[in-house]
Formats: structure tokens, C-alpha cells, sequence
């Protein structure tokens, strides 16, 4: 079974949750989340939701692509199937299905992460 996991991505004003379907553990979320953050402290990517949030799902097609070209399969005829990539937004409610809760303060920019359930 996949570690689901969700992202909520906030700033001083806004909130966006996203939605991770498999490898939602710190060891597979954390690194493609970190280097996001890192774009932000750098000043690559701004530091409010409605601008930087394209980034996360840019970063999580990276992911999925991981070398590969991208397809337009239908849904479970490959590994990536009609996903755009690791982080896919979704609504604002905490789905009952993860592991883990990861939150993005782009204002005070941090990371945190709480395990939900095993």
C-alpha cells in the first residue's frame, strides 16, 4: 500500500493543500520539499501561495518523470498514468487516507511534519 501524505502550502494570507499518493514518508517527501523551500530562500521562486505553488507541482513532475518522458497514458496502463506528478492540489480537508501532514510556512520559512497514522 502507498504512503499518502498531504502538503499544505501557506503564507502569511493564504493556504493551498496538495496531495501526495505514494512515498508520502519524510524519506521520500522531504527532499523534493526542502529543495522547493531552498528555491524560495534563494529568491528563485516567490514566497507567497498563489505564485509559488506552480513550482511544487513542477518539482513533482521532475520527480515522476525521474529521467523519463512524460505520458498521457490512461490511468494504470504505466507507473505515472494520468498524473501530472507527485504533488497534485486538492481540497482544503485533511483526507482520512494519510500518514502524514507536511506544512510549508513560506513566510517563516520552515517545514514541518506530523505522522497521522501508520
Amino acid at each position: 500500500m502507498s504512503t499518502r501524505a498531504q502538503i499544505i502550502l501557506k503564507d502569511g494570507h493564504d493556504k493551498l493543500w496538495f496531495y501526495r499518493h505514494s512515498d508520502g514518508y519524510p524519506e521520500g517527501t522531504m527532499p523534493t520539499l526542502e529543495k522547493f523551500l531552498e528555491w524560495v530562500k534563494e529568491g528563485r521562486i516567490r514566497s507567497n501561495v498563489k505564485q509559488a505553488a506552480g513550482w511544487l507541482v513542477i518539482i513533482g513532475y521532475q520527480e515522476y518523470l525521474d529521467g523519463g518522458e512524460p505520458t498521457l497514458a490512461p490511468h494504470g496502463t504505466d507507473g505515472m498514468g494520468c498524473k501530472v506528478g507527485a504533488y497534485e492540489p486538492c481540497c482544503p480537508v485533511q483526507h482520512g487516507d494519510i500518514a502524514y501532514l507536511y506544512t510549508v510556512d513560506l513566510e517563516k520559512k520552515t517545514i514541518t511534519h506530523k505522522k497521522i497514522r501508520n
